[in-house]
């Protein structure tokens, strides 16, 4: 059947007044569309195992590395909170608000929506309803940004007790952690939403299952990893040539800061700013902060005057408001790409 075909409406429908019956059934197709989606996402067995992923790191972590700083008790209850607080963050922008989310959560669920669709033969009824094609993809795409959204609130609070439960942590130490997830969570919602629509363009718009998972996952590490190569090997090339607009590591660290700056929890230590600062370039860091990072609680505590040392310096590249907006613009374009290849599409 041809795409015209598939959309044409009932003859009653046309001459329905404007927000009447049509407007009714096609809310209604809409809402089907989204529901549906959201059961097929929240399936008990996944949704076990991304909470279970996304743990994975705060766990190993918490046995493995975290334990000695805090039974040796050679910090203070206000060292421990902030050497914790700070490995916290980090871990999160690279792993529950990182590749966990962008490629687990998101990626593995929106490279199949709408492929799937054509392949169970599922499409050709969805757009022969009275429901346009680009209400059908808006109604995938808000459900899998809806799931992923609960999915994320559940791995950031879950991980945040696994942490409290391997640590014994103070009281006042799981408060601080906790008062920050709210703002970790607002920057996830920027990760969400960017991957979800890419995800979707890529399940629209390539019909091999292969080429679009090597795709995507050469997309989540490039924003991911190839700044902090770019940066560290050419530094020079990178300002030179503004490399900071197309670097997705420097514009989601530029808005994580700036998530993490309204969070009442006292600010980083140096030596979490400077793996922030390798990271995402979103502090000036360069060969001292490295040795600061590498160094670990001596580089975040100056005995001299027994507390720590400045905080470093923000790189001023691009405003945080351009990187959302950056970040925002390749999300419009990503789902447009779907809405358009959608639309062109033929279905049979």
């Amino acid at each position: 059947m041809d795409s015209s075909e598939g959309l044409k409406r009932p003859s009653v429908l046309p001459q329905m007044p404007e927000g009447g019956a049509a407007s009714v059934l096609q809310r209604m197709a809409f809402y089907a569309v989204m529901t549906r989606t959201v059961r097929e996402l929240l399936g008990l067995k996944r949704t076990v195992a991304l909470i279970f992923a996304g743990q994975a790191l705060a766990l190993f972590l918490s046995q493995v590395a975290w334990q000695e700083p805090f039974r040796a008790g050679t910090m203070s209850l206000d060292m421990q909170t902030s050497y914790l607080l700070g490995y916290f963050v980090i871990i999160t922008f690279f792993w529950m608000t990182g590749f966990c989310l962008a490629y687990l959560v998101v990626g593995t669920s929106g490279l199949e929506l709408i492929d799937q669709e054509r392949k169970k033969g599922t499409l050709l009824l969805m757009v022969s309803k009275p429901i346009s094609r680009s209400q059908f993809l808006l109604g995938k795409f808000l459900a899998l940004v809806l799931t992923s959204m609960l999915l994320e609130a559940v791995i950031l609070l879950v991980s945040v007790l696994v942490v409290w439960a391997s640590l014994g942590l103070d009281p006042d130490t799981v408060f601080a952690l906790l008062t920050v997830l709210p703002w970790i969570f607002l920057f996830s919602l920027l990760v969400i939403i960017m991957f979800a629509a890419m995800s979707m363009a890529l399940s629209t718009i390539v019909r091999s299952g292969l080429v679009r998972n090597a795709v995507f996952t050469l997309a989540v590490l490039a924003v991911f990893a190839a700044g902090p190569v770019m940066r560290m090997a050419w530094p020079a090339i990178y300002e030179d040539y503004r490399l900071y607009y197309i670097d997705g590591s420097y514009n989601l660290g530029n808005s994580f800061v700036l998530s993490l700056d309204q969070a009442e929890t006292g600010r980083l230590s140096p030596q979490s700013q400077a793996w922030l600062g390798i990271t995402t370039g979103a502090y000036t860091a360069g060969t001292e902060e490295l040795l600061t990072a590498l160094v670990g609680s001596e580089g975040a505590f100056d005995p001299d005057i027994g507390a720590m040392p400045p905080s470093m310096d923000r790189t001023e590249y691009i405003a945080p408001a351009g990187s959302i907006a950056i970040t925002l613009a390749i999300t419009a374009i990503a789902i447009g790409a779907a809405g358009l290849a959608l639309r062109k599409e033929e279905v049979y």
